[in-house]
């Protein structure tokens, strides 16, 4: 089965960075110019997708288990120096990388079989990672919508939260939901909050 195509995006500084694992390499887009995107020079190459964290680090989610980010607020710097902030990390997962969300005090990173936390460090490691919780993996790549202080995501049987705590979230519809789920088709699944209502749909 070949997954749908998602593109990943976040703003990096005054810039759109955005990245799909169809082909794996991280775009910059300058904004207020007719210059189209462009892949950034010495990013990693065989990315599955990307997230800027709350220091403004570019983090690429790599399709080898590896969480992999420049220097601070330098999205052509990857690699590790006494002169930098640089860096990368194997994660110890038998899944893959999935997707990542920014949040306060951290950035969670999700596979399709846990949820971790990486938070920054500073020199010399950087950031550490948590491992939140397992069984809780994500269905795709877009299936995940950030609310608030909460982030809620539809898993493989189930819906989660984070709140400061990885838990089940109760829903009157995961019967419907998941009693004829085409799992096949898992990488379809969106999600979004609608602030109006308060509502994660």
């Amino acid at each position: 089965v070949v997954e749908a195509t998602r593109w990943h995006l976040d703003t990096f500084g005054q810039n759109l960075v955005g990245c799909t694992p169809d082909d794996g390499k991280i775009y910059k887009w300058t904004l207020a110019t007719g210059t189209p995107a462009a892949a950034i020079a010495g990013a990693p190459t065989n990315c599955r997708g990307l997230v800027v964290t709350e220091e403004s680090f570019l983090m690429a989610l790599k399709k080898d288990r590896t969480v992999a980010w420049c220097d601070q607020q330098d999205e052509t710097t990857w690699t590790a120096a006494a002169t930098n902030q640089a860096g990368s990390i194997p994660i110890q997962t038998a899944g893959k990388l999935m997707c990542g969300q920014r949040i306060k005090g951290g950035t969670l990173i999700f596979t399709n079989l846990e949820v971790f936390l990486a938070t920054y460090l500073g020199p010399p490691l950087i950031f550490g990672f948590e491992q939140l919780s397992s069984e809780c993996g994500i269905v795709s790549s877009s299936a995940m919508a950030h609310a608030n202080n909460m982030v809620a995501w539809m898993g493989n049987g189930g819906f989660w939260v984070y709140d400061g705590y990885v838990r089940p979230l109760d829903c009157d519809l995961s019967d419907y939901v998941f009693g004829d789920f085409n799992t096949l088709q898992s990488s379809k699944v969106f999600a979004l909050h609608n602030a109006a209502f308060g509502e994660v749909l």
